[in-house]
């Protein structure tokens, strides 16, 4: 099969081998294929819709949170600390060699 890319995809698909990320145009090719039609089809779509429709419902009763510089900082500082005290739990709980 031979199949005709557009220059900017056949740029950047060049970049991602260039790059380490795949071995191969081929690789790369695949992987998006494989990717795309895992993801094509309706039930996929009819879930990811649901979803949505979810998510705009708890919008529109208020059910979110803004996030300015400051909320993103403080999510981070959390995040760290959270992983840090569960690396604490995790060496305290492991056997001594």
């Amino acid at each position: 099969m031979n199949i005709t890319l557009n220059p900017d995809i056949e740029k950047r698909i060049e970049e991602l081998v260039e790059r380490g990320v795949y071995p191969s145009a081929d690789a790369v090719v695949n992987d998006a294929l494989g990717s795309f039609l895992d993801f094509d089809s309706e039930e996929d779509l009819d879930h990811i819709r649901r979803r949505i429709a979810i998510a705009e419902a708890e919008i529109d009763r208020g059910e979110f949170v803004e996030y300015d510089v400051e909320r993103v900082r403080d999510l981070g500082k959390d995040v760290h600390a959270r992983g840090l005290e569960r690396v604490r739990k995790l060496s305290r709980s492991a056997p001594e060699e």
